[in-house]
């Protein structure tokens, strides 16, 4: 209940997004506006994360690092514990790359492969509360791809079928690539 109240005491947004989430919706929804399409409306589907998320993902059009409706959404399955992929891309280029990436926790470790430059962090407790999470930051040319994969403690470790940081990151990795494939990546 201590993390609800302080979600509750947050920005409206935030109230927003978390009362989006607790229903299955994002933001937009929860105001009724219309929310414009996202990478899982075009890109990605629940077949893409096979071979990271065991059994039948869900798709939720909210993502939390998307920074405007429609660059994210989230693929994520559940059983007695949950494990999710949060994922975004946007426009940016190597600037606001580079302050994305400053906000990352330490311990970045290049990852070779997926478009013109990518990181990813070593796996550490979420923000989700009782989680844990793997982050992949990805640009090429002027699009920037994060990629997040949550899960809970315990059960949640089940969920995921790559075990090290490494393999993750070449998962998370090819969901990037798959977007900025299809986005032109320039």
């Amino acid at each position: 209940m201590h993390t609800i109240n302080r979600i509750l005491s947050g920005s409206p947004w935030v109230v927003v997004a978390f009362i989006g989430c607790m229903f299955g919706t994002g933001p937009a929804l929860a105001l009724n506006v219309a929310r414009p399409p996202d990478p899982c409306d075009k890109e990605l589907s629940i077949n893409d994360v096979q071979g990271i998320l065991t059994g039948k993902a869900a798709i939720t059009h909210y993502s939390m690092t998307e920074p405007d409706p429609g660059e994210g959404c989230t693929l994520g399955v559940r059983g007695s514990g949950w494990a999710s992929i949060d994922i975004s891309i946007q426009q940016g280029g190597s600037p606001t790359f580079r302050s994305l990436i400053s906000l990352a926790p330490p311990a970045r470790t290049p990852v070779a492969g997926i478009g013109d430059e990518a990181f990813r962090s070593s796996t550490t407790n979420s923000n989700m509360p009782n989680a844990k999470e793997t982050n992949l930051f990805a640009r090429k040319g002027s699009l920037i791809c994060t990629v997040q994969l949550h899960r809970s403690n315990g059960d949640g470790e089940k969920l995921v079928v790559p075990a090290t940081d490494d393999a993750i990151a070449v998962k998370l990795g090819a969901l990037c690539k798959k977007l900025f494939a299809a986005r032109g990546g320039s």
